[in-house]
């Protein structure tokens, strides 16, 4: 059963979250978050997949399984974590990848193998879901889909030129702006 509905308050939790470990960062609220800086904040390491060492399942993970392409995963060692991304993805959508997996860290989703036998991925759909509205909130905060939102009707920026500057996908910031009310925040504010 696939989950369709995040848990009541979920999405006022990640929001905290995002402002909490933008202040351990030293980024202001409005800032975007890089998950590089942010994993090493964590302590969880990030191994590219193509430094691994030439294996089964590293040729597993390169296949194509039904037609998608290996992003990233969240592995442990004890109770270590690690990701592993495919470093043969743009660096935008690496972003986006590696703060999903984080965001199974924060929450402590709790270890489950990553991989079945035939390279298909093996996960709960509720913390499937829940590490698709916490990821993208890690790298925009509320705050930051406002000040990305008022830079952009502003003029300074345009989506592709924001993308290109803090170095996140056009659909993740849009996808923000949206989720985060930020049209409807600097209207009520004018």
């Amino acid at each position: 059963m696939v989950a369709s509905k995040l848990r009541k308050g979920f999405v006022a939790e990640a929001n905290r979250w995002a402002v909490d470990l933008r202040g351990e960062l030293g980024l202001s609220e409005g800032d975007p978050m890089s998950p590089w800086m942010l994993a090493k904040h964590l302590e969880v390491p990030i191994y590219r997949l193509s430094a691994l060492p030439d294996c089964a399942e590293k040729d597993l993970l390169y296949k194509k399984k039904g037609g998608h392409d290996f992003s990233a995963a969240v592995c442990f060692d004890g109770l270590a974590a690690f990701v592993v991304t495919n470093d043969g993805n743009d660096p935008k959508r690496q972003a986006s990848d590696i703060a999903h997996e984080l965001a199974h860290v924060l929450l402590r989703h709790p270890p489950a193998n990553p991989f079945m036998e035939d390279g298909l991925r093996d996960f709960s759909a509720e913390h499937e879901l829940e590490a698709e509205r916490l990821g993208p909130t890690l790298l925009l905060s509320d705050y930051a889909a406002v000040r990305a939102h008022r830079l952009i009707v502003g003029g300074q920026y345009t989506v592709a030129r924001l993308s290109d500057a803090w170095g996140l996908s056009r659909e993740v910031i849009q996808m923000r702006i949206n989720l985060s009310g930020a049209r409807r925040r600097l209207s009520n504010a004018a």
